[in-house]
């Protein structure tokens, strides 16, 4: 859509910065009014000139000045409004002097004069000024008329007798540009009503398309979102099972190296599609309890390897009363601002630290403000790029591409983020020396928070008590899946399609469905659904987990989400899932 646009100020430049037609159209008849009295004066200049009544001669040239001044005022880009009153102002006075200057006001002319003033104000100025000037001028030459034919008043210094020739000129001229005003104006609406009628249609044609290449482009990055994190999922699954075999020296620096480069990789799949959801506002804010210090304790773990590759020291602190909260919100968009904040400065930093700040103030007896901060001893940011640093696919400058590679799309990202929670991300920096990115968000208190001491993240894999279906139909993923089941104890069954997930739920009883999306015979959600509507209500109200490459905003945008009561993004490491088997299993052990 801003390529759209962008696209519109070229093909299309005078519609853009002039939506009002109408006022070109009343500049054009300013300009060929005064235009008009320009010639007026000279031919009348010339007549008098010839009778040799320079009294008058002068009067016609100084209101030709006064035109000619105007027109020059218009060429200079002068605002048409002012120089619309300017020239109003002294075709009042016209009137004026045409009254007490000739015998018995010269009425006629006098009229006339009023006439052009009462059109030219209208369509120049509008309604409301063009009433003002037309009163204006009907009051000067009516007060003069009272004054001089019921008071007697004498008000001409002298009076001219009238002239015929110059009456039949200044009538003639008046008439025809009267003519010319009407018709130019009404016929350069009818055109530019014409004209933006077929602009209407073509932009309307233009915004259909670029819906379309929208949709495209969305469609396209879904499907490409699912065929790559499907073998992703494999391989950063497949890693992680080589990594329980406890490797040791070489061995182990060589899957965390492949490692990381997966996740780096999942990673800009994950900001280009989000950065793409937060364009097209399909991401909606989730509301549940967590606690914050863990979830950022859980991603500095995650960035740990990150930094000692890069020899440098990540270290994170929190406050103490922080490690007491739980909050209301989304920690998956929590998570994402902070690590692509860390991501980040790991990235942009050679030596020296990346630290990770967080400070809790309680807000009355339910809310709680929480500041964060990532700082760096990086490069820094240079002050000339500070206006577009959040833009995405930038880097600091071009020169760093070679150096630094990436895409750019983190702390655009972040920052989206950060607004769509109603904060504002901000920065210092100084190059050479280090950035910092701080925020800080409101989040209403869980009751949570009155019961519960700080909870300190598990990190051990232990077995789990826990009956689970799963619904894959890829046999890598299958594979990796029930290796990992296998380590941790649990009792499983499988099946490779949605319709054989129905019937096996149907014949037996499982606390937990691993549901996959997309499979052949039948799909995830139409399975969920199914299982849903069971008469047996306990079965119908299993927790079922969709393990997917398909994006949460588009399960949301479908409605389909509110059929799962989680739900986990390929690929995944194993840690996620056995928090989640855990969490359900202690639950179904207090019922």
């Amino acid at each position: 859509m801003q390529e759209f646009l962008r696209a519109l100020k070229v093909n299309y430049p005078a519609f853009w910065q002039d939506t009002h037609v109408i006022s070109h159209i009343r500049q054009q008849t300013l300009r060929f009014l005064l235009a008009a009295y320009c010639v007026m004066g000279v031919l009348l200049a010339g007549l008098h000139l010839v009778q040799h009544k320079y009294f008058l001669l002068a009067r016609v040239l100084v209101f030709t000045a006064l035109s000619v001044t105007g027109y020059l005022m218009l060429r200079r880009g002068v605002p048409f409004k002012k120089v619309g009153h300017f020239s109003l102002t002294c075709l009042c006075l016209i009137v004026l002097s045409t009254a007490v200057l000739y015998q018995h006001g010269h009425y006629l002319v006098t009229f006339q004069f009023i006439f052009v003033i009462l059109s030219s104000g209208f369509y120049i100025l509008g309604p409301r000024w063009g009433l003002f000037y037309s009163l204006l001028s009907v009051f000067l030459v009516g007060s003069v008329a009272l004054l001089d034919q019921y008071f007697k008043v004498e008000i001409s210094i002298q009076a001219y007798a009238v002239d015929t020739y110059a009456v039949a000129f200044a009538l003639l001229f008046n008439y025809l540009m009267l003519i010319y005003i009407h018709f130019f104006f009404f016929k350069e609406s009818q055109l530019a009503n014409e004209k933006e009628t077929t602009l209407l249609s073509e932009l309307k044609t233009a915004a259909a398309q670029a819906r379309d290449l929208a949709e495209y482009k969305t469609n396209f990055l879904i499907t490409m979102s699912h065929e790559i994190r499907t073998p992703l999922h494999a391989i950063i699954g497949g890693l992680d099972l080589l990594s329980f075999d406890n490797a040791k020296g070489e061995h182990a620096k060589n899957l965390d190296n492949v490692k990381f480069s997966a996740d780096i990789l999942n990673s800009i799949i994950n900001d280009i599609l989000n950065l793409n959801d937060i364009e097209d506002n399909q991401i909606k804010l989730s509301k549940e309890e967590f606690q914050p210090a863990v979830v950022i304790t859980d991603i500095c773990q995650k960035l740990q390897a990150a930094a000692s590759h890069k020899g440098l020291l990540l270290t994170l602190n929190v406050s103490p009363e922080l490690k007491t909260f739980w909050v209301m919100g989304d920690p998956v968009r929590l998570g994402q601002i902070v690590m692509n904040l860390i991501s980040n400065a790991i990235k942009y930093t050679d030596h020296g630290s990346v630290d990770v700040d967080i400070k809790a103030r309680q807000i009355g007896d339910d809310r709680v403000q929480i500041f964060f901060n990532v700082s760096d001893t990086g490069i820094g940011i240079p002050q000339e790029v500070f206006p577009y640093i959040f833009e995405p696919f930038k880097l600091v400058n071009s020169g760093m591409k070679k150096q630094y590679h990436g895409t750019g799309l983190g702390l655009s990202l972040a920052q989206q983020l950060v607004n769509l929670h109603g904060g504002k991300l901000d920065f210092t920096s100084k190059e050479g020396i280090g950035t910092s990115f701080f925020f800080d968000f409101a989040y209403p208190l869980s009751q949570k928070s009155f019961s519960s001491g700080p909870v300190v993240p598990q990190n051990e894999l232990g077995p789990l008590d826990i009956h689970v279906l799963i619904a894959e139909d890829n046999n890598m993923n299958a594979i990796i899946l029930t290796t990992f089941l296998k380590k941790w104890h649990v009792n499983f069954d499988i099946v490779d399609n949605g319709l054989a997930a129905v019937e096996t739920m149907l014949a037996n009883r499982y606390q937990v469905i691993l549901m996959d999306i997309n499979m052949p015979v039948m799909d995830g959600i139409q399975a969920s659904q199914q299982i849903r509507a069971f008469e047996d209500l306990e079965k119908a109200g299993v927790h079922i987990i969709a393990l997917t490459a398909t994006s949460r905003e588009s399960l949301e945008s479908s409605g389909a989400l509110a059929l799962f009561d989680d739900w986990i993004s390929k690929p995944f490491h194993p840690q996620i899932l056995h928090a989640k088997l855990a969490n359900i299993s202690m639950l179904t052990r207090s019922q």
